[in-house]
């Protein structure tokens, strides 16, 4: 629909560690953060862009790096993803989740020489839809209230509420909805960790390897060989996942992994109020964007 979508991770200063949450708020295109520790220590964020502007987000960092609130970054673009259900036959009500990790560990090998082809949910072309401002409402009401019903879309907007069947059932078939799904936290205890790989060629059995894991997941690819795999567990749990990673190690081209423990969504704004109804266009404007980076800088920022 023209929107693109990245992860960003900032290695921060002492100075950054006190601004970026300002700056964080003041740009809208950032819309969720978390401090994280690993490869960067500082913050893992979420960003949008109008596909017109496909640099913006590179053009922020560049300028918080200038400031010195960060010494570098990482970005990862986003060009599709899964979010794994998950497989709840693996979880105890008292006990919580009861997965073997040692199990999982032996199996990767037979999973990687595996002759089963195992085929990811994931595409890294996406053809561009036509659309307006009447799809954008609509999934801005059902982004927002997961429980609404066409029929009060309808009432909102300017449509018949078989207008609304069918515009969100095209959405659907243009792969713009994925899907829908209830979200829970099994456990007090869960943390979230994000681990991103490089493969040293497209191999989807490595993948396959982290859906055979029962927790809920969010696999995120930027192309065949780079991929984002964030996965919510018990804190007990982590050594297991770990040691599984151990034994893929030897396949990958690189690996690390960061942690999302304080996850938040840094605008006041909505993110799909980045479109224009007027020129019917999303707008990322950068030099609006950079002149908010110099007015937290300056103070000047309310």
């Amino acid at each position: 629909m023209g929107l693109g979508e990245n992860i960003f991770l900032v290695n921060t200063t002492p100075r950054g560690a006190e601004l970026l949450p300002d700056i964080f708020h003041a740009i809208d295109t950032i819309y969720h953060n978390s401090p994280t520790y690993g490869k960067f220590n500082g913050y893992l964020a979420y960003s949008l862009y109008s596909l017109s502007s496909p640099r913006i987000t590179r053009r922020i960092l560049e300028e918080i790096q200038k400031a010195e609130l960060i010494s570098n970054f990482f970005i990862f673009d986003i060009t599709d993803f899964d979010a794994k259900s998950a497989d709840y036959s693996y979880f105890n009500s008292t006990l919580g989740w009861v997965w073997n990790w040692s199990e999982w560990c032996d199996q990767i090998p037979k999973t990687l020489k595996s002759k089963v082809k195992f085929v990811p949910p994931l595409d890294e072309v996406q053809s561009i839809v036509d659309f307006d401002r009447n799809d954008v409402l609509i999934l801005k009401h059902m982004f927002d209230d997961g429980e609404i019903t066409q029929k009060k879309i309808a009432k909102i907007l300017p449509l018949s509420e078989a207008q609304v069947n069918k515009r969100i059932r095209r959405l659907e078939d243009e792969g713009i909805i994925k899907g829908y799904r209830s979200t829970v936290c099994a456990t007090e205890n869960e943390m979230n960790l994000i681990c991103f790989i490089e493969l040293k060629e497209p191999q989807d059995q490595i993948l396959s390897v982290f859906y055979q894991l029962p927790f809920p997941a969010t696999i995120t690819m930027e192309s065949r060989t780079r991929f984002a795999i964030q996965i919510a567990f018990n804190a007990q749990d982590m050594t297991g996942f770990l040691k599984g990673l151990d034994v893929l190690r030897p396949h990958l081209a690189s690996c690390f992994v960061q942690t999302l423990h304080d996850a938040k969504m840094s605008m006041d704004s909505h993110p799909y109020d980045l479109f224009n109804h007027e020129t019917n266009r999303w707008e990322t404007p950068g030099s609006e964007y950079l002149q908010d980076i110099r007015d937290v800088l300056n103070g000047k920022y309310q």
